[in-house]
C-alpha cells in the first residue's frame, strides 16, 4: 500500500495505491494523519490505483469523513474501480463521501 498526499487548490489529495487491507491499515493511518491535522482544506481520496479495501480500511476512511464533517469541510472520493465500488456501496459510503469522476 502506497499513499501520497498532495495539496491542490483548496484540497488535500490522498492517492491510494495497492491494497488497503488489515495489515496495511496501521501504516496507512500514520500516512493519512496529515489529513486530520489540517483544518482548512477539503479532502479528496483518489482511488485510481486502489485494488482492494478491507473493513479496517473503510473504518479509516470513516474517521477521515468524521473529522472533515466536524470542521465543516468536504470529503470527496474519486476514480473508483468497479470491484472496489461494490465494497463502498455495501458500506454505504456514498451517503458520506461525495463522488467525483
Amino acid at each position: 500500500m502506497e499513499i501520497n498526499i498532495t495539496e491542490l487548490n483548496d484540497r488535500m489529495v490522498a492517492t491510494l495505491s495497492g491494497e488497503l487491507d488489515n495489515m496495511a491499515c496501521r501504516k496507512a493511518e500514520k500516512d493519512l494523519a496529515p489529513l486530520m491535522e489540517q483544518g482548512d482544506h477539503d479532502v479528496l481520496i483518489d482511488c485510481t490505483d486502489l485494488d482492494y479495501i478491507s473493513s479496517s480500511g473503510l473504518r479509516l476512511l470513516i474517521s477521515i469523513y468524521k473529522h472533515q464533517r466536524t470542521i465543516g469541510r468536504r470529503s470527496i472520493i474519486a476514480h473508483i474501480k468497479d470491484h472496489v465500488r461494490n465494497v463502498f456501496e455495501v458500506g454505504g459510503f456514498f451517503m458520506l463521501y461525495e463522488e467525483e469522476e
